[in-house]
């Protein structure tokens, strides 16, 4: 495993378990995992075996993603046990998220003391698990470190920010993640691991359901778009929502568009809707599962999307990926060839689609690395214990 100043993190990740937990040395350390949205949900579900193996484990609904359709079916059908604790946080702002989030485990620290919190992602849950973790002096391991977009008008870059800095472990998807951490100052508590959504991409594999869940929609293997959306500088902004909605419309070939359900509220909300669900070529669909996304990503002949997982799990496959936003966080998809950076431009789309991939095996040595959750344990077992 690569790391950065292992001696100095093992050591302040022991002083700060024991000083809180004295009467516990004996037993195994108590270690939280916080999380709120189905991407989170994604990464917990290849790590949690291998914590509980290993710890006392608690896991921590925060309910940010409130509805069913993209959190509630993961527990009936994800391979991951139900929570210990769903703090109920419901839909409010960024900010008011984070606030609540942290005031809610602020109250559940005080009774768990845990020995380590996990925290996974970019999310309104991320930031305020890093939060409450710092003020009650527990060590917070940020799963997922050091990614940057180099924007502060993202919600999701400051969340990234905040967990970093308060985090002691900061484990690492990439090489670039690791000197974006180095360029702030975060010389201690790198550790290179590799992607967990990589690990659940190569557990999931192809499966039997393709054939009747492409028949399901109606299309064969290469012959159709993918397409998900669901940040919110392109779905609350009425002008960029309209935007996709003529892009979505403008594709040549039948499309598959898994709507988040903010999505759907704000077409809605727009007079967007009905436009799409008349259009002959495109098929609209609840949010799916994630072995059924994958399917649909596997199998298509390009997808478009502003999710940095479906971006990954796109190139993964060897499917061209449109990223509808300006960057992406995850240069290793476009340095290989898998990814073209489009953000909203029609035109854009449409000379994209017509020049050939040449999709390469990214270099980075961290990327397509197949273990990290059983890095990402070793190093809290070797720190903890």
């Amino acid at each position: 495993m690569s790391a950065s100043g292992t001696g100095a993190t093992a050591s302040r990740g022991r002083s700060r378990a024991a000083g809180r937990s004295g009467r516990r040395r004996s037993s195994r350390p108590l270690v939280v995992s916080a999380f709120g949205t189905r991407p989170q949900l994604i990464k917990l579900s290849t790590l949690w075996e291998l914590l509980e193996g290993s710890f006392r484990s608690v896991l921590i609904d925060s309910g940010q993603h409130y509805d069913y359709e993209m959190a509630g079916t993961f527990y009936s059908g994800g391979g991951l046990r139900k929570p210990d604790v769903h703090l109920g946080i419901k839909r409010d702002t960024a900010a008011g998220q984070v606030a609540g989030i942290a005031d809610a485990l602020d109250r559940a620290f005080k009774k768990l003391r845990p020995d380590a919190l996990i925290t996974f992602g970019d999310t309104s849950t991320t930031a305020g698990a890093a939060l409450a973790g710092a003020y009650h002096n527990i060590p917070v391991a940020h799963v997922e470190a050091g990614l940057r977009s180099f924007s502060l008008d993202s919600a999701e870059e400051k969340n990234r920010i905040v967990a970093d800095h308060l985090a002691t472990w900061r484990f690492c998807p990439t090489s670039t993640s690791i000197t974006n951490l180095r360029r702030e100052g975060l010389t201690v508590g790198n550790y290179g691991v590799g992607d967990v959504l990589y690990e659940s991409f190569c557990r999931m594999g192809a499966n039997r359901m393709d054939t009747e869940l492409l028949a399901h929609f109606g299309v064969t293997p290469g012959e159709y778009y993918f397409v998900t959306s669901h940040r919110a500088e392109t779905v609350d902004d009425p002008i960029r929502l309209k935007r996709l909605v003529g892009i979505v419309k403008s594709l040549d070939r039948r499309t598959i568009f898994a709507v988040h359900p903010r999505t759907r509220k704000n077409l809605i909300a727009n007079r967007l809707w009905s436009s799409l669900s008349r259009h002959s070529r495109l098929v609209l669909t609840k949010p799916l599962d994630h072995a059924r996304t994958l399917t649909l990503v596997r199998n298509a002949r390009a997808v478009l999307t502003d999710s940095g997982g479906v971006q990954r799990e796109a190139c993964w496959a060897r499917t061209p990926c449109l990223t509808l936003r300006d960057r992406t966080e995850w240069i290793e998809t476009v340095t290989c060839g898998a990814n073209r950076i489009v953000d909203l431009d029609q035109d854009g789309v449409r000379v994209a689609l017509r020049r050939p991939f040449r999709i390469k095996p990214a270099p980075d040595r961290y990327f397509r690395m197949r273990d990290p959750s059983r890095r990402i344990v070793e190093r809290l077992r070797a720190d903890l214990s």
